[in-house]
């Protein structure tokens, strides 16, 4: 809920300045969207900003491919949402190279990525159309079906966030995964795309158990391990963390 993002506050998630940042300033509680591209890994040709999507022009050097991402807010209100799918048809009909549409999309594809029961809306039949049309890849997402709650004592639950790729995209990037992580400040869960190069993933699960607060040792060894030096070059790189 920012409407500018100053050179401390990114320094704070990339203090090496690994990342080349772009943002998209909210209105008011909901929009903004930020990116950051890693520079060792990716050329960036250019960015392009539009209502709901930002559009980031990668060049991948290990791979010597060019694809785009797009990082997706979409619209909050009903009202809007013709709108939001609207600008996202309209960019996969012209465009021609491989990429990733990812975010919060704001609309559940089927009854069963909610915890209550109700019908689709308009919106969600349109979103189905699109993806259908556009043949959009729905990116199977490992750890549970939802990815937002509203924090009520009887929460709805909703998966609003999702990967989409391109057949294109797939075939340059095989066996890709999305992980849902745990969800601890926000109202959604973090989302992590992954692919094959990218194996050490599958050990994220963790589960706490209660029982260990009762352990008489429990607060020594979390302060021990809390104390721990991180190897991460960046704050961003967290699976080196150890």
């Amino acid at each position: 809920m920012q409407v500018e993002i100053d050179d401390r506050t990114l320094r704070l998630i990339d203090p090496s300045g690994s990342y080349l940042w772009k943002w998209v300033p909210s209105n008011g509680r909901s929009g903004e969207i930020l990116s950051g591209v890693h520079i060792d890994k990716f050329d960036i040709g250019s960015f392009h900003e539009e209502k709901y999507i930002l559009h980031l022009n990668l060049y991948d050097k290990e791979k010597k491919v060019k694809w785009k991402f797009l990082n997706i807010y979409g619209a909050p209100h009903e009202e809007n949402k013709m709108e939001f799918l609207a600008e996202l048809a309209n960019f996969c009909s012209r465009n021609k190279d491989p990429f990733i549409a990812a975010g919060d999309f704001n609309i559940i594809r089927f009854t069963s990525e909610k915890n209550k029961s109700g019908r689709l809306s308009r919106s969600s039949h349109v979103f189905n159309s699109v993806i259908v049309a556009q043949e959009l890849i729905d990116v199977r997402m490992s750890g549970g079906k939802f990815t937002w709650s509203n924090n009520q004592e009887n929460p709805t639950l909703e998966r609003l966030d999702r990967f989409f790729i391109t057949k294109e995209w797939d075939d340059t990037y095989s066996r890709v995964v999305v992980y849902k992580l745990p969800r601890e400040v926000s109202d959604h869960n973090p989302l992590i795309l992954t692919t094959e190069e990218n194996k050490h993933l599958s050990k994220l699960s963790f589960s706490f158990e209660l029982s260990w607060l009762k352990h008489p040792d429990f607060l020594t060894t979390v302060q021990e391990l809390w104390l721990k030096p991180c190897h991460a070059n960046y704050a961003l790189d967290w699976f080196k963390i150890s």
